[in-house]
């Protein structure tokens, strides 16, 4: 009964007194036949099927969905399914261009083409996805950028008010050679002095920042490389490479660790 296939219904018969009348004086029909409807049948009609498909692009969801109609052949009228042309959007007032391409058995034989149809559709929004997602770590990533090479141009002309332009007075330095520290300073004061001692390794080498930057949340890593004069008279210059990992806040630079 739920969907409409079935019906309730009362039948009565009966003779009458043939000078019966109704609530109006009229004469009543004898022999009286006549049928009650408690539940009609309703009209047959297809249950809507209109699934719809869950994408994910990286952490977001993205929906699809197979759109599906009743059809006609006009030419002999068969009757089936037809697909809405429209993959992205519920359309529940079945609206929308149709696909005349073909017209299908079975709703099922409908949502397996339309399924199949879904690649394309998905593939072009998720090249639109990665593209818009590069513009937003681009934007996220520029004020960083900036800082960082501003400080490796700074060291590279030994210009301590640039270099210090951009540190947090707390400024955490540490010097590592294979990883292991060397050296380290805690605030502004320790790190000028360092800076002027014949120990310091950060200006004046002519640093090149390499292409690969490595962003870990409000850490930055950056390798750098630069030319060293060889003690070989047979060789002048020997390519060096080293990294430089800092980490930011609120466009401060809070502690810089320089391995070589």
């Amino acid at each position: 009964m739920e969907k409409g296939r079935k019906e309730i219904r009362i039948q009565v018969f009966r003779y009458q007194d043939e000078y019966s009348t109704n609530g109006w004086g009229r004469p009543i029909e004898n022999p009286l036949n006549e049928t009650k409807y408690l539940v009609r049948k309703s009209k047959n009609r297809a249950e809507k099927f209109r699934p719809s498909i869950k994408v994910l692009f990286g952490d977001k969801e993205q929906y699809y969905y197979v759109n599906i109609v009743n059809g006609i052949n006009k030419a002999n009228n068969e009757k089936g399914f037809l697909l809405v042309d429209n993959f992205r959007n519920d359309n529940e007032d079945n609206s929308g261009d149709i696909l005349k391409d073909k017209l299908y058995p079975s709703a099922l034989d409908a949502f397996h083409s339309g399924f199949g149809k879904l690649p394309e559709f998905v593939n072009s929004d998720f090249v639109s996805y990665l593209g818009n997602k590069k513009k937003k770590i681009r934007e996220v990533q520029k004020i960083p950028r900036k800082i960082i090479r501003d400080f490796v141009n700074a060291c590279n002309s030994s210009n301590e008010i640039d270099v210090l332009r951009n540190l947090a007075d707390n400024i955490i330095f540490e010097r590592r050679k294979n990883w292991q520290n060397i050296a380290k300073t805690e605030g502004i004061d320790e790190l000028k002095t360092y800076l002027k001692s014949s120990d310091q390794q950060l200006c004046g080498k002519n640093f090149k920042i390499r292409s690969s930057w490595d962003f870990n949340l409000k850490t930055v890593t950056v390798g750098v490389k630069y030319f060293q004069i060889s003690d070989d008279p047979k060789i002048k210059l020997i390519q060096k490479y080293e990294q430089i990992k800092l980490t930011l806040d609120n466009n401060k630079i809070l502690s810089i660790v320089h391995n070589f």
